[in-house]
């Protein structure tokens, strides 16, 4: 069960919205939370503004997002060619993300837009696993729907794609993630 399905539960009242289309819904609300969606937004800046403005007075917003540029490699001991195959399947997935718009250094600036966007009591923390079985189910999960892309852009070839997964299946890589940036602050 997700935290907002366990909310619900206790009498919250949990709305989903698409920020990277149309006006959020009438607020004011107590809490906005976004998980790994504006580093893909076009429109961010404005999306952050529309957050902020949902807010009451008092209200909370917490936006959490990857900085893929803080740590480039997925197998931070690059010591063989299992750990040179995936690191270079990591840099072509993320060249994927540049050509769609995708912001890999957004989530470090997260504390300073809060900021400028006027909310105080501004903090922020990062979570940043390395070699944990959710990092393996993860790495799978990305690379499994962008293959035939990865093909197609010259980054990497079929075979190198299931051999990375065989390896990735097999437990002999301790994968890292992406830094998950959070960062919250209240609307005065």
């Amino acid at each position: 069960m997700s935290w907002t399905e366990a909310a619900a539960t206790d009498g919250v009242e949990v709305l989903r919205h698409d920020v990277g289309r149309g006006d959020p819904p009438a607020g004011p609300f107590d809490l906005v939370h976004a998980r790994l969606v504006l580093v893909h937004v076009a429109e961010r800046d404005a999306a952050l503004r529309a957050m902020r403005q949902a807010l009451r007075p008092g209200g909370w917003l917490l936006v959490e997002d990857a900085d893929p540029a803080l740590q480039p490699l997925i197998c931070p001991d690059e010591h063989g060619p299992e750990q040179e195959l995936a690191n270079r399947l990591r840099t072509g997935f993320r060249e994927l993300l540049r050509q769609r718009g995708a912001d890999l250094s957004y989530g470090r600036r997260l504390p300073r837009l809060l900021r400028e966007a006027g909310l105080t009591d501004v903090e922020a923390d990062a979570y940043f696993p390395v070699t944990s079985p959710a990092c393996d189910v993860l790495e799978a999960a990305t690379v499994r729907p962008v293959r035939d892309q990865l093909v197609a852009e010259g980054l990497a070839t079929a075979e190198e794609i299931e051999r990375h997964l065989a390896n990735v299946e097999a437990g002999r890589l301790d994968l890292a993630t992406s830094p998950m940036i959070s960062a919250w602050g209240r609307r005065p």
